[in-house]
């Protein structure tokens, strides 16, 4: 092929590959499985016992438990700023329906990227204005917040004055650039992309000899991905570190003529683990493994059932760093009315949000973009909108009315995460309470109430 895009080649989508479906259950096999394992592995029956200041138990007393946040992070990348809300007249209402919605977003960081504020285009003048806007929104929201990204060796992401250096040089501007964007979001940013794209971009050492697809050696990703985590957790140790990358899922098939060599979506997934096995070997473990999961088109759930099993043996978390489902991407698209494609869209943004909320180790998921939930004025919502709602504030949603015992005791099933209490007290008077529920804690609580 002679039009590909510097640094964008995987945008070339092609049908999906049928080796990739090889041993891939059915999508009905996949949903089955990943419903019942939300349960199991997203909720936790407590028993909770409240009593008050004088250590009388509450009896019989009708207790509502209502959530107010998951535990699982629900990202999109699309927030807002307080600057765009007073400039444009629709962005307040898309900027509530968001956090309506999400609980996650990102602060974006690109050293030198076109399509969004570059952070040092021009050297020496490093611009982080967007990037803490985007924070400072978030933060204001209760959102948390995903920093994208640290590292990422493709050229167009690589300030061109950096590139007339010798190779340790570039290393220092890089080292610079990692710690000063770190030290600015302040330990706002709980979760980085440390490193982005490393399976199919060379190390910054070789960025003049990229020839894509550019598969680096394990000991070179190794040695920069290193460097860069013994930065970054120098400056924030607190924070999670997350190397993502995109053909995770499905293989480009138009790859198997390319210098006559197969890359495949399945040897993308051993050769993640293996990179995470290796850093974890010199002592640079990452927190978790992304996949992309943009690339090709529209996922059979087999397929995602089969990604996630892989990325699995990395024994980190997971997480799904840049989901999106353009319409182009329907694999039986040509043809459909709006309506019938907008009810595709909408079922299968929500089988992909329920096979990753019934994945173990599945701990984020992200949305690249918003064009899949607001229509084009911005303030209104779309049918996928209104589908994951559902799925993400009611379906997974805590929202109960339970009634103490004798004792002063309840039993309630509750999705991980924080949630409110609220109740009538015997004086006559409400009163409420604030309850977080994680993973791994007793099931065994006790509240006192003043």
């Amino acid at each position: 092929m002679t039009d590909l895009i510097r640094g964008e080649e995987w945008r070339h989508v092609t049908a999906i590959d049928q080796a990739d479906l090889i041993d891939c259950p059915s999508d009905e096999e996949v949903l089955r499985e990943a419903r019942a394992n939300i349960t199991r592995l997203r909720t936790t029956e407590i028993s909770l016992r409240l009593i008050d200041d004088t250590g009388t138990p509450l009896a019989h007393t009708p207790i509502h438990i209502e959530q107010q946040q998951h535990h699982m992070v629900f990202g999109c990348c699309a927030g807002s700023t307080f600057d765009k809300i007073a400039q444009q007249p629709n962005e307040a209402t898309r900027a509530k329906h968001f956090t309506e919605l999400f609980n996650g977003t990102h602060a974006k960081c690109y050293w030198d990227e076109n399509w969004h504020q570059p952070i040092e285009k021009l050297q020496g003048h490093r611009e982080t204005g967007l990037f803490t806007a985007e924070l400072d929104w978030a933060a204001a929201n209760n959102l948390s917040v995903r920093g994208h990204p640290l590292v990422w060796t493709v050229d167009k992401a690589i300030p061109q004055w950096v590139q007339k250096y010798s190779y340790e040089q570039q290393l220092q501007f890089l080292e610079h650039h990692v710690r000063s964007l770190i030290a600015c979001a302040g330990g706002r940013i709980k979760t980085w992309d440390l490193c982005n794209e490393m399976l199919w971009e060379p190390s910054l050492r070789n960025l003049a000899q990229r020839d894509w697809p550019h598969e680096e050696s394990l000991d070179e990703m190794v040695e920069l991905i290193g460097a860069a985590m013994r930065w970054a957790r120098e400056e924030d140790p607190t924070a999670c570190y997350c190397i993502n990358d995109y053909g995770l899922e499905t293989s480009l098939a138009w790859l198997k003529e390319r210098h006559g060599r197969e890359v495949t979506a399945a040897s993308q997934r051993q050769r993640m683990v293996d990179l995470a096995q290796a850093l974890a070997d010199i002592g640079c473990r990452v927190d978790a493994v992304g996949t992309q999961a943009h690339t090709g088109k529209w996922f059979p759930m087999g397929v995602v059932w089969k990604t996630f099993q892989d990325l699995r043996q990395a024994h980190s978390d997971i997480h799904v760093t840049e989901f999106w489902a353009h319409d182009g991407d329907h694999p039986k698209g040509e043809g459909l009315s709006n309506e019938q494609l907008a009810a595709d869209k909408a079922r299968y943004i929500c089988d992909y949000y329920t096979v990753a909320f019934g994945t173990p180790d599945v701990t984020q998921i992200s949305y690249w973009g918003d064009d899949a939930f607001f229509c084009a004025d911005g303030w209104k919502t779309t049918p996928a909108y209104k589908a994951l709602y559902d799925l993400i504030r009611n379906q997974w949603w805590t929202n109960e009315t339970v009634q103490t015992n004798e004792q002063g005791i309840l039993t309630v099933r509750a999705f991980y995460g924080d949630h409110s209490i609220r109740f009538m007290h015997p004086d006559g008077n409400p009163r409420s309470c604030d309850l977080s529920i994680k993973p791994g804690q007793s099931s065994d609580l006790a509240l006192t109430i003043r």
